[in-house]
């Protein structure tokens, strides 16, 4: 096969990522369905009779259809808006969808009574953050999204903040535990145990603590500590500004019932979202 002008091939692309998700989102009919799966399936076999001119694109997997109820060692489910794929000729907008975590697949269904979902991608090759510039209404401290390097980019709202952080915070120990996996199968590393991991230091190298109220300052110190979630650009010359993993210490909690704090960084006091501030220390 000859080489194909670069138009075309564009030209291609954009008509195949038309049938593949944009029209995934649309309520069709049944003949409508069936002439999407029959040009999917074209589409399938360009790519494996010319891998080198048309390469499988990123939607294209290996998740077979499932139901949402059948779905099993789910890690975090619940609906969550999505936002549509921008497209030169539609415009975006949000729509609900039924959002499960499953292993390192992430679906997404109309309903949680849905035989099928309308799609899923593997999150292994993904990083997620909160993203709080993807709406301008009051739902813009809700939202997140998944990113990979040439990949679609896929945006969520959740029904507040706090749930948007779960979210984060549940796909991030997923992939957290899914590359560590991956990296100890390609280097080989095994964990061997010792019952010897701990040193065991004479009496001299630990600090006294006997006097409590030392002890109690200190952890008291600790738990005013608290780490930026997100970027926060202030609104107001009162409050502050700081970066998402900025580490933040919290002076006052006086203004708790409106959902801000008084917080100190480099030198600098304002005041800040509670809902951006996670604890920065165990205790």
């Amino acid at each position: 096969m000859g080489t194909i002008p670069n138009d075309i091939r564009r030209l291609l692309d954009d008509c195949e990522l038309f049938v593949a998700e944009i029209l995934q989102d649309e309520d069709l009919s049944v003949s409508a369905q069936k002439t999407r799966k029959v040009l999917l399936n074209n589409f399938a076999v360009v790519h494996r009779g010319n891998p080198q001119e048309f390469p499988f694109p990123s939607y294209f997997g290996d998740i077979p259809p499932v139901a949402a109820q059948d779905l099993g060692n789910v890690l975090k489910q619940g609906f969550l808006e999505k936002k549509r794929r921008d497209h030169s000729f539609f415009g975006s907008e949000w729509q609900k969808r039924w959002c499960v975590l499953n292993n390192s697949i992430f679906y997404y269904f109309g309903s949680d009574k849905d035989k099928q979902q309308k799609g899923s991608f593997h999150i292994m090759d993904y990083s997620v953050q909160l993203a709080t510039n993807l709406r301008k209404d009051s739902k813009k401290m809700a939202c997140f999204e998944l990113f990979s390097q040439g990949r679609r980019v896929f945006q969520f709202t959740a029904s507040s903040p706090q749930e948007a952080r779960e979210w984060v915070d549940q796909i991030h120990f997923v992939l957290r535990d899914l590359r560590s996996t991956d990296h100890g199968q390609e280097t080989g590393e095994v964990e061997e145990e010792d019952e010897d991991i701990y040193e065991v230091l004479p009496d001299e190298d630990f600090p006294d603590l006997t006097d409590e109220s030392s002890e109690k300052n200190s952890k008291s110190d600790y738990a005013n500590y608290y780490q930026g979630l997100w970027d926060c650009l202030p609104d107001e010359p009162d409050e502050l500004s700081f970066q998402r993993g900025d580490l933040i210490y919290i002076i006052s909690k006086e203004y708790n019932i409106h959902g801000w704090w008084v917080g100190e960084l480099n030198g600098a006091v304002g005041i800040v979202p509670k809902d951006f501030m996670h604890p920065a220390y165990i205790l």
